[in-house]
């Protein structure tokens, strides 16, 4: 879906229907980004429940400092999709490479200051958690990336025009010499 191998122009429908699909993708990463508020808020209440001092609080904040950045997210990425608008997908696209960036050092930060006490069973599922959430850059580079670029490279490229007629070269005829098959030269 995202690379074409065939080397003939795609027709008027195959280019729809890849339109289309990728469109839905890209609607469907919206809702990631806007469903993941909750895992979000659960990241929250789990830290602020069974941590405090410093450090808990800095990776309170730095959890509730992501969620209207996300909100926004999910917005671009619903009128670049419904809207065809090619700047809000650029912005979503640069969006969800700082906010993965952001989530793997947040991710780092709260998986190493979890670890400390892994020996608590909640702090040990916290550091896993937060280590899972430090491959955010790999996940959004490997999918997101893709579908979103790839969407707005095919909104933006112009709709295909009338077939070109190909130009193919005839190949030259051999002469057909009945003698000449029935003995041939080399032998």
């Amino acid at each position: 879906m995202y690379v074409c191998t065939s080397v003939r122009p795609l027709s008027a429908c195959e280019l729809q229907f890849r339109r289309k699909a990728l469109r839905d993708a890209v609607i469907c990463i919206g809702w990631l980004k806007l469903l993941s508020l909750f895992c979000y808020l659960g990241i929250y209440l789990l830290v602020f429940i069974h941590s405090k001092g410093k450090w808990s609080s800095i990776i309170q904040l730095m959890v509730l400092i992501v969620i209207p950045f996300q909100i926004i997210n999910g917005i671009l990425l619903f009128l670049g999709a419904l809207e065809i608008k090619v700047l809000a997908l650029e912005l979503a696209l640069w969006l969800c490479v700082l906010l993965a960036a952001y989530n793997t050092v947040l991710g780092l930060i709260g998986g190493i200051y979890f670890i400390r006490t892994g020996f608590l069973t909640v702090h040990f599922l916290l550091s896993l958690m937060f280590a899972i959430q430090s491959l955010s850059i790999f996940t959004v580079l490997c999918h997101d990336v893709i579908v979103i670029y790839t969407f707005r490279s095919l909104v933006q490229s112009p709709p295909p025009g009338p077939p070109q007629p190909s130009t193919v070269m005839p190949t030259p005829s051999l002469p057909s010499n009945d003698a000449q098959s029935r003995n041939p030269s080399w032998a």
